[in-house]
């Protein structure tokens, strides 16, 4: 069987901050088990919010161009997503939010369209949320987790799990959380799991 290929993405507008290094141990988790893992950093990419022009009723595609165009290919082909983003007001981060709604295109063509999104029948398409916060209240991720469940769903993926760490302000405070590093590293291996 081939490997499972993996779409690792940041949302993060700070590079190198806490939610960026769970993803990188999730990423080194995954190679471990010899998955093909891409990595895309949603701050280096210029990503308009979804205008609800309806260009995409019909065809299942953004006509919008920009970065987006990038994802769209890998979000049909790529076996697992796993999408890391701190938590900003209670929510995933802007970058994030705009990718995912940039999604109706697919929703479009899943729903409306009754196209498929998955590409292998082989290998089931599952997908992952790593988020971090800094509040410490106790339903920091709770909307985090709804958006990533429905954003998986529309595109043909299970949400298998998270990894969600609070309290962390400083952009390396996470280094200091050997069990989180694990715990990220881990979910990278369950990621590479073809079964």
């Amino acid at each position: 069987m081939e490997p499972v290929t993996i779409l690792a993405i940041t949302s993060s507008p700070r590079r190198g901050g806490n939610s960026e290094r769970l993803l990188d141990e999730a990423i080194k988790g995954a190679q471990s088990l010899g998955a093909r893992v891409e990595k895309a950093a949603l701050g280096d990419c210029t990503i308009a919010p979804c205008v609800e022009c309806g260009g995409c009723a019909g065809v299942g595609r953004c006509v919008v161009g920009d970065d987006f165009q990038k994802f769209y290919a890998g979000f049909l082909a790529v076996d697992r997503i796993i999408l890391a983003s701190p938590v900003f007001f209670m929510a995933i981060s802007t970058q994030a939010k705009a990718l995912i709604d940039r999604c109706q295109c697919l929703w479009e063509r899943k729903y409306r369209m009754k196209k498929r999104i998955k590409a292998r029948d082989n290998i089931a398409r599952r997908g992952y949320l790593i988020s971090t916060a800094g509040s410490g209240l106790a339903d920091s991720f709770d909307c985090s987790r709804k958006t990533a469940l429905y954003f998986y769903r529309t595109l043909d993926m299970a949400f298998d799990g998270d990894v969600a760490e609070n309290k962390l302000e400083a952009g390396d405070e996470v280094l200091k959380r050997p069990e989180a590093l694990k715990g990220a590293f881990e979910l990278g291996m369950k990621a590479a799991n073809p079964l």
